[in-house]
């Protein structure tokens, strides 16, 4: 696009409210065009200008306020064309193709092609692509991640303004990332987000200074949260958890809490009996906490996931088992003192298991193995990443599994070309994760070929 002399209005185009910084441009605006990975690549909106031909096709004479509605001012170069004057395009093009670049039914088919970063920035380009755009259709299965630093705008004289939340509210924003925060920041992002009291279903905080006051009143607030996460948060306690928990949530995360140990899980147990997901990363977790979990959870509870919890032993296990007879998902992954034995309990009583994580278990052994194989029939997914002690014998049990999906064996040191081939022979087999020895993988391709 060339520049536009000092005397041009720019187009009608709104600033920008999107989930991504974007670097200014030099010109202020972007041409917009199809994308790499879209079926309409080579069909551009905005084609480069060719100097040989002096009549442009019809397709590439739309200006940015064109797109906009308004009509283009006077000497403003239309996108793409370079240097392409006034006199080269009949000025009834103009009318002729608008009305298809701002069909809303065309760009409702058109933008479901584009990444969500390319949609940001494509709804800068006009008012009538912004409207399409900010249907909240587009942005489903998207959570908004905002820093501390991004909630405040600097004022002329100093002061703070917390940020305009209505383009996220547009687009119907169900769930957000807060990195960073205070209890004061969760009060302003409840008092300015419209949505914040009924529409918010989760919330992750993570990183941040939120204490068992900041906790309890967010809770009480958004009173449609029902999936939470805590994540580096350690200036809150377990009284808070028993004071804030509410029943209506289903899914809770928290890991690299410091204060989390077996009282807290005490208060998950009472507090949430419609829990459905369960992910703990808690380095004072014990066996005791496991047995803390009630008859009802035992119905409702699919996806147990307890990574790093390094004082857990099959003791622990055994508790588990018995209180949550129904997983269809658990993880046991870091927890280091967990032995074949508890593989073996584990095995025995939870035989709907779908998914099972063993990394970073190294007392595993290719017995553990033989008792997945025996007895989980129903399982499609088995990591195994840095299980140490796993070799070729152990993978001789897995290639009897029908149903295993998804294997997982990246540094698994002791396994070699013999229990490799032993898998080529799983018809289900549909991932194998290898990663660790170079001369595995060069074997692994000899085989397969």
């Amino acid at each position: 696009m060339s520049s536009q002399s000092n005397g041009d209005t720019k187009p009608p185009c709104l600033p920008r409210n999107g989930l991504v910084k974007l670097p200014a441009q030099a010109n202020g605006l972007g041409s917009a065009s199809i994308t790499k990975g879209t079926p309409a690549m080579k069909n551009r909106l905005c084609q480069p200008s060719s100097p040989t031909t002096p009549n442009w096709p019809r397709p590439c004479t739309l200006s940015l306020s064109g797109l906009a509605g308004a009509p283009s001012p006077s000497g403003a170069a239309l996108v793409g064309l370079g240097s392409a004057v006034e006199g080269d395009v009949p000025p009834s093009s103009f009318e002729a193709e608008r009305p298809l670049a701002v069909d809303e039914k065309i760009l409702n088919r058109l933008f479901v092609y584009f990444s969500a970063c390319e949609k940001c920035v494509l709804a800068q380009v006009c008012k009538a692509w912004r409207r399409v755009l900010y249907q909240p259709k587009f942005w489903v299965g998207l959570t908004p991640v905002l820093h501390t630093k991004e909630l405040y705008n600097l004022l002329p004289n100093g002061d703070k303004e917390f940020v305009n939340l209505q383009g996220f509210a547009i687009r119907g924003f169900d769930g957000f990332c807060l990195v960073g925060v205070s209890d004061l920041d969760i009060c302003e992002f409840i008092d300015n987000y419209p949505l914040s009291k009924k529409g918010v279903k989760s919330m992750s905080l993570k990183r941040s200074t939120i204490t068992d006051a900041g906790l309890e009143v967010m809770l009480e607030q958004m009173q449609g949260v029902m999936r939470l996460e805590l994540s580096g948060c350690n200036d809150f306690t377990e009284a808070g958890l028993w004071s804030s928990l509410n029943a209506r949530i289903t899914s809770l995360s928290v890991s690299d809490c410091i204060n989390v140990a077996d009282d807290a899980i005490a208060a998950i147990s009472q507090l949430l009996p419609n829990l459905t997901e369960l992910n703990l990363q808690a380095y004072h977790v014990t066996d005791t906490a496991l047995a803390y979990f009630t008859a009802k959870q035992g119905y409702t509870t699919h996806t147990l996931r307890l990574n790093s919890c390094w004082e857990i032993t099959n003791h622990g296990v055994v508790n588990m088992v018995h209180s949550l007879p129904n997983l269809s998902a658990l993880s046991l992954s870091g927890c280091s003192k967990v032995t074949d034995d508890g593989v073996e309990l584990v095995a025995e009583n939870l035989r709907k298991l779908r998914s099972l994580d063993l990394s970073w278990c190294p007392r595993i052994t290719d017995m553990a193995l033989e008792y997945i194989a025996c007895d989980l029939h129903k399982l499609e997914e088995l990591v195994l990443d840095r299980c140490v002690r796993i070799t070729d014998t152990g993978l001789s049990y897995l290639s009897t599994m029908s149903s295993l999906r998804n294997l997982y064996l990246r540094w698994c040191c002791q396994v070699q070309d013999f229990g490799l081939k032993h898998l080529l022979g799983m018809r289900s087999l549909r991932l194998l994760s290898l990663a660790g020895e170079s001369e595995t993988w060069a074997t692994f391709s000899h085989i397969v070929e």
